[in-house]
């Protein structure tokens, strides 16, 4: 076999034209491969010798042709090695070959044009799907930030209004209200003060309670509730949407098992509410904060959709403490939110 294998060898290097002594040296460093390509066109398709490394004909092509002189490449013997075709026709394989015919192979380079796969990249259009956003309309927002401390005119001038209903002890009748502005003066109904916030509220946060500047109404037992809120009318463009209001909330010292005064029975609560005279609700959405945790969560209450009914009535959102007897009704707000869609 090895014999033969000789013969084609040396009958391949008559065939390209390879002088006795350009075959000679470096058919014997076989392992050098490419190293014989002196030969004109051999030393270049010598380079495709080493990747013919991994058969006989890896004997690294010597003129140019890889394997021994040359002989490498045609070694069809290269075609045993997995390395490239015979001679020329190593050409055909795109491997190696003779100089002319090896500069065919680079015709395989037109294999490049299967970048054109890169048009999968259109798929990035995928990223239109960050459309998805909300459509809602912020309506009224505030995290108290800005405002300045109680007391001071700092939740009116942000358009918070007060009013204050009076009820019987047992809470089964109704005595009267009064109008009052929240958080102009310390114990009245609401207030912005710091230190009770998380990461999330920040430094300010309001707090709700009770009027206990009514000693009267305080002293009797009477049950006075305290209502902080913000109010507008309906319009026929908030016909068929939904309202939502969401706040940030924790406990404050409403009925606190260490305050005194207690056992308590003060109330808390957070709520929407529509009507066209104040003593006739048509609406009143709530969420009870009387015992809510002491640490902070989020809360939402919706209105909608809107009918067309309600077109001309006041809408009012805010928050409400009842307490009787100066007893703690304390409860913290953040974050504020007022969307419709």
């Amino acid at each position: 076999m090895k014999k033969t294998l000789i013969a084609i060898l040396f009958g391949t290097l008559a065939l390209y034209g390879c002088s006795g002594g350009d075959s000679g040296g470096p058919a014997g460093s076989i392992g050098i491969g490419g190293s014989g390509g002196t030969a004109g066109s051999g030393g270049t398709a010598g380079s495709g010798g080493t990747a013919g490394s991994g058969g006989v004909g890896g004997v690294g092509g010597v003129g140019g042709v890889g394997g021994v002189g040359g002989v490498g490449g045609v070694g069809g013997v290269g075609g045993v090695g997995g390395v490239g075709g015979v001679g020329g026709v190593g050409g055909v394989g795109g491997v190696g070959g003779s100089a002319g015919a090896g500069g065919s192979a680079g015709a395989g380079g037109s294999a490049g044009a299967g970048g054109s796969a890169g048009a999968g990249g259109s798929a990035g259009a995928g990223g239109s799907a960050g459309a998805g956003g909300s459509g809602a309309e912020v309506e009224y927002e505030q995290d108290f930030e800005a405002l300045d401390l109680t007391p001071s005119a700092a939740l009116t001038d942000d358009g918070w209004l007060g009013f204050v209903n009076r009820f019987s002890s047992d809470g089964q009748n109704y005595l009267g209200g009064y109008v009052k502005a929240p958080g102009t003066e310390e114990g009245g109904l609401a207030a912005i003060q710091g230190g009770e916030g998380g990461v999330e509220q920040g430094d300010q946060q309001l707090v709700i309670i009770s009027d206990y500047n009514n000693n009267a109404a305080q002293t009797a037992g009477e049950r006075v509730e305290a209502n902080t809120f913000q109010e507008r009318t309906i319009v026929q463009n908030d016909v068929g949407k939904t309202l939502t209001f969401s706040f940030d909330a924790k406990r404050g010292n409403i009925n606190d098992p260490d305050d005194p005064k207690c056992p308590c029975d003060s109330t808390a609560n957070a709520f929407v509410k529509t009507f066209f005279d104040a003593g006739n609700l048509i609406d009143f959405e709530q969420v009870d904060t009387t015992a809510i945790p002491d640490t902070w969560n989020r809360y939402f209450i919706t209105l909608g959709p809107i009918a067309g009914n309600r077109v001309g009535a006041t809408l009012q959102f805010g928050f409400s403490a009842t307490a009787s007897n100066f007893e703690p009704s304390g409860v913290f707000y953040d974050n504020v939110l007022v969307t419709t869609e």
